[in-house]
Order: structure tokens, then C-alpha cells, then sequence
């Protein structure tokens, strides 16, 4: 069985790059690229991870951050990485308050990233304690 992955990012190029990586990698990849389709995803099916931009549109700067907060109202919410190319310290804050498990600044290397979530999914399978994996500013 792979692992689920959705990636939220409204910018088509990125979201291509990460499907054609994570897809290559094993994963079952799924993709938004508004808040909307992002929540139709969300509730459509069970992810073991999510990646999301912080910006999902030029008029509201966290729409990735209210998916994040939507995903640890969960009981056993999968894990979470915020990614951002203008972020700003409040953002990290933010995110960091919402427990996700990676805060992290555009461009990442999606080879270092694959590990990020792999390891994730180790922690859990093992039982080891649900701790924030990374946050960088």
C-alpha cells in the first residue's frame, strides 16, 4: 500500500514538479490548487500527508495555514508541511502554534523533503512520540 500525499500550491508548475517527484517515489499523489479544491480533497479521502503553500491566492496571504489548522482539529491528523516563498515571521509563529511538523522556505529540495515525510511515517509506524519533525525560518 503507498502512501496518500496531498500537495495544495496554486502555482501550476510547482504542483506538477511534486506529483511527478512523489508520484516517481511511490506515493499516491492528489493535488488542489485553490482552498476550495484543497477542502473537496480533504473530504473526499484519508491522507498520510499534506504539503501546502501558505498563499493559495494574491488576496489572502494563509490560506494554507487555515488547512493546516483544519488538519490538526483531527484526532490523528497526518502531517503537516507548510511551505512558503515570501513567508513572514508571524507565519512560522502561526504555524508553529498549529503543531505542523515542518515550516519551511521555497525552493526545497524535493529529494530532502520525500525523506522529511518517509521519516515521518517511520516515527508513527514505530510508535515513537508525535513531535514536529523541522521548522525553519
Amino acid at each position: 500500500m503507498c502512501d496518500r500525499l496531498l500537495i495544495v500550491d496554486d502555482s501550476d508548475a510547482v504542483r506538477q514538479a511534486y506529483e511527478s517527484h512523489f508520484s516517481r517515489a511511490g506515493f499516491a499523489v492528489e493535488s488542489a490548487g485553490t482552498l476550495k479544491q484543497a477542502a473537496e480533497r480533504l473530504a473526499g479521502a484519508v491522507f498520510d500527508a499534506v504539503i501546502v503553500d501558505v498563499s493559495l491566492s494574491s488576496g489572502v496571504a494563509s490560506e494554507g495555514l487555515a488547512i493546516a489548522a483544519y488538519l490538526r482539529q483531527m484526532r490523528s491528523g497526518p502531517p503537516v508541511v507548510v511551505l512558503t516563498a515570501y513567508g513572514e515571521p508571524h507565519q512560522a509563529s502561526a504555524a508553529a502554534r498549529l503543531g505542523v511538523d515542518a515550516f519551511l522556505h521555497k525552493p526545497v529540495s524535493l529529494v530532502w523533503l520525500e525523506r522529511l515525510l518517509r521519516s515521518r511515517f517511520e516515527n508513527r509506524s514505530d510508535g515513537a512520540p508525535d513531535e514536529a519533525l523541522a521548522t525553519a525560518v
